[in-house]
């Protein structure tokens, strides 16, 4: 993977390189371990130390739960995001923000992918600001705003995320936080969440899915 200089000079900040054979490597542990990290550089300098090793990334930033990293997504501008592929080892192009077409494709194709359809659905929206606008998490009253819950559906739906692998509920939870971006009230209610975002990455490197779930981030154009 051909790096970007901008790219490289986000990486060089962390300690960070891309090998010959397109892995991510720490060069200076001791810049990784003492360098300051902006906020919205957080997820690419924490995912590049999960691949690298999640024990660091976890003494680095003991505190993220992978719900908080997902949140942080709209605060990333392209350079940020491009250095966040780089060390997931995905290729994205910009721009990304206003730029619907490929997210929506992506997210299709996941939900399809990993049989993730009994959590969320197509309704009708207007496609034209992007097909990832006609996706729903099943369990609200789209069409009445008084009355959003259907409760029967939305406890079948926690049910149903119970039984669910780890990396498919690491999917489904980043799914539905690119969706609502702030509290949710309604869906991950008494269900398993509080991971950390360390062990959510690496989870999803072990089991083959970090290329979906890296391009369904680094993608998103806004909701």
């Amino acid at each position: 993977m051909k790096l970007s200089i901008t790219t490289q000079k986000i990486l060089d900040q962390f300690g960070l390189v891309i090998g010959l054979g397109g892995q991510t490597e720490i060069v200076d542990f001791y810049l990784a371990g003492e360098c300051y990290v902006h906020h919205s550089s957080m997820p690419t300098a924490l995912a590049g130390f999960t691949m690298v090793s999640p024990e660091f990334a976890l003494g680095r930033f003991p505190k993220v739960s992978f719900i908080d990293f997902i949140q942080k997504r709209p605060a990333m501008d392209e350079r940020e995001i491009l250095a966040f592929a780089a060390v997931c080892g995905i290729d994205v192009s910009p721009p990304f923000w206003s730029n619907p077409e490929p997210f929506a494709k992506h997210l299709w194709d996941v939900i399809a992918r990993h049989q993730l359809d009994v959590f969320f659905e197509r309704v009708e929206g207007d496609s034209r600001l992007g097909d990832h606008y006609c996706m729903r998490p099943r369990g609200g009253n789209w069409t009445d705003p008084d009355q959003p819950e259907l409760p029967n559906v939305l406890s079948q739906w926690r049910a149903e995320f119970r039984l669910l692998s780890l990396t498919k509920q690491l999917m489904v939870a980043t799914i539905l936080q690119l969706y609502r971006q702030g509290p949710d009230h309604y869906w991950m209610v008494r269900v398993p969440k509080k991971w950390h975002a360390c062990e959510g990455i690496n989870e999803l490197k072990k089991s083959d899915a970090l290329g979906d779930w890296a391009r369904l981030y680094a993608l998103y154009p806004g909701w």
